[in-house]
């Protein structure tokens, strides 16, 4: 099978050894053995054909034909299911005789249109993350481009037939009987990547107003290897001494000072030759440039890759290091380079067998879901050591393989590792600024960006030192090398395309929200900020429905709606009149969403009346109140041959409205017990109880002091102040924020929190992600899905707080909204998955997609409370130095209240702020958080860290 991609058709022979042949003539020998190459684009795959070719090909409309660039179709699926049958997966089904008619609800549809040998790796992974919205396409009549409504000149791209890739390897060619909306286009159809054979997939690219990975005009900048080392400069990162001569450049090159290279612009190629051989000799006639043996002329632009034209001089052979610099420049066209530089030596083997051979070192970086680079992966490939390495002339193996074989010590390898994956990541965040400031005509589209990159290392003495030495970098057709790797070693594949396939799956997503309409009801309090500072960057827009015009919510909102809804007892009106306004203002909203405890009822009534995506009305009313809930879980008594039965995470409860109800509970339920509001939340009005006594004392206290919404506002007491009586649950307390869609869990992140204040229950210490053993964790998630299925909540971002006991997890209460507090703030930073646009992407009936649930990081974070803290919060220079552990990023610091002096009596107080601390480790970030607690003077005998953090080991 001929591979298809820049890495694949590269021809490491372009450096004859036989140095009697002109340089010239040897150039224009390999650009005609070039021309006949590109014929060979994916037109073999092998002497073995096992699967049925009577598939159907062809356009999915009968109107239209194959046009001449798709002569080699059918070798195109025929190298498909070659990579298929000989990695044991299964034959692509034909079922284009009856097409797909149900609607994706993830609306995501990640369009490749390409051969598939170059991508093949991006396919599989896209696959196993969002089965059946990766479509290959191998033809652009398979597609079809409409007027888009996002803006003026902008096109939709529509797909109506593709190979679609499920999981496990699974492949299927369906047409849709309702063309499926482009949500990411990968463009593989250019002249660079087919070796010239086609370009067809330039006109598709243009004008779409979906996101894109790496078109045409953005391929121009990363390929360019002048540009790059511009990069790898800015970066810090080692490069080759480097002169350039670029013919008619279209941008300007900004070199760093004191970098090591100088560019020379030529708008002619005729009459310049002694300019450039006086150029060529200044620069080799410099100190740094003399002390290398040889000197590599090449030349650079999107069709010179694969080492073409390459060639290797001896320093002293000025005469034919000036010749082979002109020469070359006649074979440029516009906005093409010719490279002078030095030739890295390669590192010299311990072992004799291993002195004529040296290796070029690939990693691969992507850009993830929160528009941070990460490396993924790095091969290397052997050749011989005076000839150009690249992947059509290796075979690809680990960095760290073939180091061994060069003897290198495991610092020197680890330090090497380190410094490339660091220095590779600020290259791609170069290229991600760099993008930043082009037009939108410039990238060549309104979604086009750079997701991932190749950049290619040797290794050389480097001021005395072993360093990697960066080469190139590659735009997005640059998996070859790692999907040869990865299929090599099975147990790593997706390893290098992982986070890409992540973006591609968030971006697309982020397209099918654009210009909704959510209607938000009730602003929420000081915690609730983010909310206002974050929903425009999803690109949607938000109606908030708040009582209060003065709250933060109120001004920076998209369209702002009065109404007192305070009266939570009478939401069925409310809902009623909400939906009046929004008709009266010609305002038809997409989704319906809360954030905010008391307004779940409220919000879960309005979905169900616009027939909006939601939790639902009664599962709303049941997890509200806390009573229901448990009774509900106590009833569901029956054999699920999955999962252990829901009673089993339920507690005797009892409500008491008078003092003789505390005699019936109390037959019921053993002391010490709790007493908790029915409609409560942030620990509020909970009260341990030890006998029966007590039990009618505070009952009453409650009873008296919080009463209606203004006795403490936002905890519930809309609803009203009902009081029940709980048995009490011995062990560690949990958060588990839960993603449910249409009943199926989506995702969930399990925190611990440290013990309860004494004589409250009141949070001190938290920990995401838990420190429990797998199975625990497993127990606990698995519970609170249940807990939410039992009860109705089959949609929507739910937070359940649990125990877990000796016996198993215990359920405290759903929350049937977004958790709150830090946990959206902690669950991005360590996960990289937000909550609040999960929220928002639920309530438009979009299903998220999460695949990637590892942790980056350890967080661990106190409570500071009004009532122990205030003094030290006031003071100066505790400030001065919070606010240093703040801007050094040191600290996550999330204020929960506005003012120290509206977190409530120290008797039903609500945390102020809370300090958190990140780490790798447990112990390490335990151990920061306690000194940053003495530093501040926050670690005191009545609120000891110690104690409250023993939970966390």
């Amino acid at each position: 099978m001929s591979l298809s991609t820049e890495e694949s058709i590269s021809f490491s022979n372009l450096n004859f050894k036989d140095n009697s042949l002109p340089v010239k003539n040897h150039i224009l020998q390999k650009q005609e053995e070039l021309a006949h190459k590109a014929v060979e684009y994916t037109t073999t795959c092998g002497s073995y054909t096992a699967w049925d070719t009577d598939v159907d090909l062809s356009p999915p409309d009968p109107s239209v034909s194959l046009n001449k660039d798709d002569v080699n179709i059918q070798d195109y699926y025929n190298a498909l299911q070659y990579s298929l049958f000989e990695n044991n997966l299964p034959e692509t089904v034909d079922r284009t005789k009856q097409p797909r008619t149900r609607k994706r609800d993830t609306e995501v549809a990640i369009v490749v249109l390409a051969s598939p040998v170059e991508c093949l790796a991006i396919l599989l992974e896209g696959g196993r993350q969002c089965p059946g919205d990766m479509l290959l396409v191998l033809s652009p009549t398979w597609l079809v481009k409409e007027k888009s409504n996002k803006g003026e000149g902008l096109h939709s791209l529509f797909v109506k037939k593709a190979i679609v890739f499920d999981r496990s390897g699974t492949t299927y060619v369906d047409v849709f009987e309702k063309p499926r909306r482009c949500s990411y286009f990968v463009n593989f159809f250019t002249k660079a990547i087919t070796d010239g054979q086609r370009n067809d997939g330039v006109e598709v690219e243009q004008d779409l107003d979906c996101p894109m990975s790496s078109s045409v005009e953005l391929c121009k900048y990363v390929d360019d290897k002048l540009l790059s080392r511009i990069w790898m400069a800015e970066a810090g990162v080692n490069y080759p001494e480097t002169l350039a001569i670029a013919y008619k450049p279209s941008y300007e090159y900004n070199i760093p000072k004191d970098a090591n290279m100088k560019v020379l612009i030529v708008e002619n190629k005729n009459g310049m030759d002694n300019y450039i051989e006086e150029n060529v000799r200044q620069f080799l006639n410099m100190e740094r440039v003399k002390s290398f043996d040889k000197i590599v002329v090449k030349p650079s632009g999107t069709m010179w890759h694969g080492s073409r034209c390459v060639t290797f001089h001896k320093v002293k052979n000025v005469e034919e290091i000036c010749k082979a610099v002109i020469d070359l420049l006649t074979l440029l066209e516009l906005e093409n380079t010719v490279l002078v530089e030095t030739f890295y030596q390669p590192v010299e083997a311990a072992n004799p067998e291993l002195a004529d051979y040296s290796f070029r070192w690939r990693t691969t970086v992507c850009r993830r879901i929160d528009d941070t680079p990460v490396t993924t992966q790095m091969v290397c490939g052997i050749g011989l050591k005076h000839q150009p390495i690249n992947g059509d002339n290796t075979i690809p193996q680990t960095f760290e393989t073939t180091m061994k074989m060069w003897n290198m010590a495991d610092d020197d390898m680890n330090r090497l590792l380190d410094k490339v994956s660091t220095g590779s990541e600020k290259i791609m965040d170069r290229i991600i600024e760099y993008e930043r400031g082009l037009s939108t005509d410039i990238k060549g589209g309104v979604g086009a960006r750079t997701e991932l990159i190749g950049i290619d290392y040797v290794l050389g003495m480097v001021d005395g030192q072993l360093e990697a030495v960066g080469i190139e970098v590659n735009s997005h057709d640059c998996t070859i090398n790692c999907q040869l790797f990865e299929f090599l070693n099975p147990h790593r594949q997706g390893e290098a395309v992982k986070p890409l396939v992540e973006t591609m799956i968030r971006r697309s997503q982020l397209f099918a929200m654009q210009d909704k309409l959510v209607l938000v009801v009730g602003a929420g309090g000081f915690s609730k900020k983010f909310i206002w500072e974050s929903f425009r960057s999803f690109g949607i827009n938000v109606v908030l429905v708040e009582p209060d015009s003065a709250s933060f919510g109120a001004s920076r909102c998209t369209k702002f709606i009065q109404y007192d809804f305070l009266d939570h007892k009478q939401d069925e009106a409310h809902a009623t009149d909400i939906i009046k306004i929004l008709k009266d203002e010609g305002l038809v909203v997409d989704g319906c969403v809360t954030f905010w405890e008391d307004c779940g009822p409220l919000a879960a009534t309005i979905c169900d009346m616009l027939k909006l995506n939601g939790p639902g009305k009664r599962p709303a009313h049941v997890a509200k109140k806390k009573s229901w809930t448990q009774n509900v879980l106590r009833s569901r008594t029956g054999d699920i041959p999955h999962f252990p039965r829901s009673h089993l995470y339920s507690s005797l409860c009892c409500s008491i409205k008078s003092e003789s109800d505390v005699d019936k509970a109390l037959e019921k339920i053993r002391l010490p017990a709790v007493l908790k509001l029915e409609y409560g939340s942030s620990g509020v009005g909970v009260k341990p109880v030890a006998d029966r006594v007590e039990c009618i004392n505070i009952w009453q206290q409650l009873s008296s002091m919080l009463q209606s919404d203004e006795d403490h506002p936002g905890v519930g007491l809309g609803h009203g102040n009902d009081i029940m009586l709980m048995e009490r649950i011995d062990g560690t307390e949990h958060d588990i924020d839960i993603i449910i869609f249409q009943r199926q869990l989506i995702a969930a992140f399990v925190s611990d929190n440290g013990p309860t204040r004494k004589g409250s229950y009141t949070e001190t210490a938290a920990l995401l992600p838990t420190c429990l053993p797998l199975d625990r964790k497993g127990q606990l998630i698995t519970s609170a899905y249940q807990c939410c299925t039992e009860i109705g909540l089959v949609t929507g971002v739910f937070n359940v707080e649990m125990k877990m006991t000796k016996t198993g997890p215990k359920l405290i209460e759903i929350n049937a909204r977004m958790g709150g507090f830090y946990l959206r703030d902690w669950i991005k930073t360590c996960y990289g998955h937000d909550l609040l646009l999960y929220a928002f992407m639920v309530s438009l009936g979009i299903r998220p997609v999460i695949t990637n649930m590892e942790p980056k990081c350890t967080l661990m974070g106190m409570m500071c409370l009004s009532s122990v803290h205030k003094q030290q919060l006031k003071n100066p220079n505790s400030l001065k130095f919070l606010n240093a552990l703040v801007s050094g990023n040191i600290i996550r610091y999330n204020q929960i209240e506005a003012s120290l002096d509206e977190c409530g009596s120290e008797n039903d107080e609500e945390p102020f702020a809370n300090i958190a601390v990140m780490d790798k480790n447990l112990e390490t970030a335990k151990a920061k958080l306690i000194n940053i607690g003495n530093a501040l003077g926050l670690n005191t005998n009545k609120y000891d860290y110690n104690y409250l953090l023993s939970h966390f080991k």
